[in-house]
């Protein structure tokens, strides 16, 4: 990577999870699962390079990445917990980090 040049998404989840390319397959093939807080410390990384208005929404951008990239998030595939972060299910860890998403 050159110096200066913030990693992506991806870059940041094949980092968290020690893979060094996404999965062929991410339906059938995983590469690795992450912690839901680490998803959102990689949302709040990557807050100035996203269109997202809120953590919430940045949380979900990073979901989508890693489903499309073969990774699990708490054991479960993203766009379950996507689902859950709809319902509410995750507002308790969210809230621990929007003071950091504010002032990021």
């Amino acid at each position: 990577m050159a110096l200066g040049v913030k990693p992506t998404i991806t870059e940041l989840l094949l980092k968290a999870v020690g893979a060094s390319e996404p999965s062929g397959d991410p339906a059938h093939k995983k590469i690795g699962d992450l912690p839901f807080e680490k998803v959102v410390e990689i949302a709040l990384e990557k807050k100035q390079d996203l269109l997202a208005r809120s953590l919430k929404a940045a949380v979900k951008t990073v979901l989508g990445s890693a489903r499309s990239i073969g990774i699990t998030v708490d054991g479960k595939d993203p766009k379950v917990v996507s689902m859950e972060v709809d319902r509410g299910a995750y507002d308790h860890v969210l809230a621990r980090y929007e003071d950091k998403w504010i002032s990021a």
